[in-house]
């Protein structure tokens, strides 16, 4: 099968998934990633138009879309940190909320998958390590591919809203758990 913008994917049988050879993706620091498209089979005409979109979109995300979310990084930071010197456990130490990207290494696959609760939007999922978290690492999930609209901990969630159970948190990017 072809996807546009990506080009020739197998099916993982396993999974249900088709996976995509490494593409480029400039603004994550010029490393290449697999795309995992979950749920392609059964999306609709304009819903697989929508995957494709969010894909083209991710390829060429604009690195203000990265920059615009330090501050919600930052905090995820502040949070981890905090409870750690509260167990008495070593803490990587950021300065400010710029400096996180020092201490971020990125995945090299990205999950595209439509929501199947609420906006019913594609979104593209990137797990990361992190230095101050390395049990549970950071989710990044971007909105059509364009914006980061979740952050934290990777738990496989699209928005915090699903995360929680709690319809009011569907625009928050990032929701303490603390």
């Amino acid at each position: 099968m072809h996807i546009p913008g990506i080009g020739p994917v197998e099916k993982d049988e396993e999974n249900g998934w088709y996976i995509s050879q490494p593409v480029l993706i400039p603004a994550l620091q010029e490393q290449e990633y697999e795309f995992l498209l979950e749920g392609y089979d059964e999306a609709d005409d304009t819903s697989k138009a929508d995957f494709h979109t969010a894909i083209a979109n991710f390829i060429k995300l604009d690195p203000a879309a990265l920059r615009k979310a330090e501050a919600d990084i930052f905090a995820y930071y502040q949070d981890t940190a905090n409870y750690r010197k509260s167990e008495k456990l070593d803490v990587v130490q950021i300065a400010q909320p710029s400096d996180v990207w020092q201490h971020i290494q990125y995945g090299y696959e990205a999950l595209v998958s439509q929501r199947p609760n609420g906006d019913k939007t594609v979104y593209v999922s990137v797990e990361c390590d992190c230095d101050w978290d390395e049990e549970n690492g950071l989710q990044l999930v971007f909105r059509n591919g364009t914006e980061i609209s979740k952050l934290g901990p990777f738990d496989d969630y699209l928005s915090n809203a699903d995360a929680f159970g709690e319809a009011s948190l569907d625009k928050v990017v990032y929701q303490s758990r603390g």
